[in-house]
């Protein structure tokens, strides 16, 4: 159920709409993927194994992001509801994993032009060869790329506690900046909450604003700031309600106190069953991140 409502509320976050209305997964960014893939390529569809088939995709390679260049690699194609969508003669991102599997499903194959945004973005972020330089990809990404290619690295960003240390005073002006010349509901407000910068209220609107929520649980300072892991786990552990804002503010100072993520932090945007919350605990007191999650 969660899953299903988070796909819900990413909708707005996928970067090429797809026909797979009954799909359920969760959003994960080309960021992600690229760090899940033992290869990411530019290529072009050769063949497929047909609409809605099950197979295997014949792609060239037009240029190679990630592992070892090759001139040809494959695609797996599945016939379910979450089907890839390769389709012959068009120009796409593609991250697979080492058997040929496409990751992330239909958000693992994304149909480009070479000169798309997201393209130079993630060409950046393959060149990048340390975390500091992949923290100064993402932020140019969400301080002048497209509203879409923003909004992926700052959900991206957003989720990496360990990358988030890592950003520095100009850095976050320019993300203060981003924010302010772009108000409204949008993954880069979590990633300020959890800088413990100001955000820009989002202007109403008819429906939730996911993001800001989430937010404004993050950011107020308070007594948490001053406890260590065991004391943050402790307290984890005697809250109650699935949906107890100083429970996931323990939880983001446990992340950042470990210098990894727990749990995804946007899951928080809807309740957390009771009865995850003790595994939560005992992850903030080990460092360990929730399996499955």
């Amino acid at each position: 159920m969660i899953a299903r409502t988070l796909l819900a509320a990413a909708a707005l976050l996928l970067l090429a709409p797809r026909p797979a209305s009954a799909c359920s997964k969760r959003h994960e960014t080309p960021f992600e993927l690229y760090d899940e893939a033992a290869r990411v390529a530019e290529v072009q569809v050769t063949a497929t194994p047909g609409r809605h088939k099950a197979g295997m995709a014949e792609l060239r390679v037009l240029r190679t992001l990630k592992g070892s260049p090759r001139a040809t690699l494959q695609g797996q194609e599945t016939n379910t509801s979450c089907h890839v969508g390769y389709r012959t003669g068009r120009r796409a991102l593609v991250f697979l994993g080492p058997r040929g599997e496409t990751l992330g499903q239909y958000e693992g194959y994304l149909e480009r032009r070479a000169g798309d945004p997201l393209v130079l973005a993630l060409r950046a972020f393959a060149a990048a060869r340390d975390d500091d330089a992949r923290v100064r990809v993402l932020v140019d990404t969400i301080a002048s790329a497209p509203q879409d290619v923003k909004d992926e690295a700052a959900y991206y960003l957003a989720a990496r506690p360990d990358l988030l240390a890592r950003v520095d005073v100009p850095a976050r002006e320019r993300l203060l900046a981003a924010g302010a010349a772009d108000p409204r509901d949008q993954p880069l407000l979590v990633v300020l909450a959890r800088l413990e910068l100001d955000y820009p209220a989002p202007p109403p609107a008819p429906y939730r604003n996911f993001y800001a929520d989430i937010a404004d649980m993050l950011r107020p300072r308070d007594e948490l700031d001053d406890l260590n892991t065991a004391a943050l786990a402790d307290r984890i552990g005697q809250s109650r309600g699935g949906h107890d804002p100083q429970r996931i503010r323990a939880m983001d100072r446990c992340e950042r106190l470990n210098g990894r993520a727990l749990y995804r932090v946007f899951y928080y945007g809807y309740s957390v069953a009771e009865q995850l919350w003790p595994k939560l605990a005992e992850a903030c007191r080990t460092g360990t991140p929730l399996s499955g999650h």
